[in-house]
């Protein structure tokens, strides 16, 4: 059989071995990191973030409202109450009952501007939720289609090594060890088909001669340009 043609053959193996390999490759990189899951994840959790701070911004000013409103009954029980009797005390207590009914004004705004903080805080929350909750979704159903297309590529490579074992042991060890060199130093590309008398890697003329040895079923040509073995088709 042609050497040059068994070369070219076990280059197209695995050229096709390398592409399934790497894309298996790329698979495990995207099911392990996906990055629209990721960014909706940290949207969600600078979302709850925000609605926990607003949560309790409003709770603190609720709860100082609540508390001057108590103050002001328990003032308001001793103005009118009868138990202080004092012109000065009594003058006090309305003075603290006018200035905690101001101080509750004021907080019953910031209350309100809070209020609609929330509420877009709330917003936004359940916005991010449903993203994530959409972009998990979306990333369970990419990961049922990758991990079939890994399944089969995984089978595929089962048969192209079989494939491989087979067409590599009809060439002797040291062609073997010169294709390989050259595969690896050539960026996978160890051999280049004969095209209109030139070198199909780097596209250099041949002479007539060598163009005959490039087609010779025994030995091998090498592209005086390039380096590459050029196989040439009888």
């Amino acid at each position: 059989m042609n050497i040059g043609f068994q070369l070219y053959q076990l280059q197209e193996i695995d050229t096709n071995l390398d592409s399934a390999k790497k894309r298996i490759g790329d698979i495990d990189a995207l099911l392990e990191n996906n990055v629209k899951v990721i960014n909706s994840q940290d949207n969600l959790e600078k979302a709850k973030k925000q609605f926990i701070s607003n949560t309790n911004d409003f709770n603190k000013i609720n709860d100082e409202v609540q508390n001057k409103k108590i103050k002001i009954s328990q003032s308001e029980a001793s103005l009118y109450g009868g138990s202080v009797k004092n012109p000065k005390e009594l003058e006090d207590l309305q003075l603290e009952i006018s200035s905690l009914i101001k101080s509750i004004q004021k907080l019953d705004d910031a209350l309100l501007e809070k209020l609609i903080q929330l509420d877009q805080s709330e917003k936004l929350l359940e916005k991010c939720t449903e993203e994530f909750i959409k972009a998990k979704s979306d990333f369970a159903t990419q990961n049922a289609l990758l991990m079939g297309e890994k399944i089969s590529l995984s089978e595929k490579i089962q048969v192209i090594i079989s494939k491989r074992q087979s067409t590599i042991t009809e060439i002797d060890k040291s062609t073997q060890e010169q294709y390989g060199r050259l595969r690896k130093n050539k960026k996978g590309l160890a051999v280049a088909k004969l095209q209109d008398d030139t070198c199909g890697a780097c596209g250099a003329g041949l002479t007539a001669s060598q163009r005959q040895e490039a087609r010779s079923a025994t030995t091998l040509f090498v592209c005086p340009s390039c380096g590459r073995i050029i196989y040439g088709s009888s």
